[in-house]
């Protein structure tokens, strides 16, 4: 069974503002999570606690799994230019 993803609707500026390269990462890596969507590890601490996240480029995606659901709530600078 394949897990659906949503998006949060605040997200959606700062996906229209990345680079195709960059949007191309994260984008690749969330078709991952359809099938296996607790594939990434829990953050334990911190702002994001109890969030599972991975790297994408210059981006920290946070997201959390509910029920058959993907809600990916919040995406993070990596490291500041």
């Amino acid at each position: 069974m394949r897990a659906r993803v949503r998006w949060a609707k605040s997200l959606s500026d700062v996906l229209a503002e990345l680079s195709t390269r960059e949007l191309d990462l994260i984008l690749e890596k969330v078709e991952y999570l359809e099938m296996f969507p607790r594939m990434y590890p829990i953050r334990r601490r911190g702002r994001f606690r109890g969030h599972r996240w991975f790297l994408a480029g210059n981006w920290l995606v946070f997201y959390r799994v509910i029920g058959g659901d993907v809600y990916i709530r919040a995406m993070w600078p990596a490291r500041i230019p």
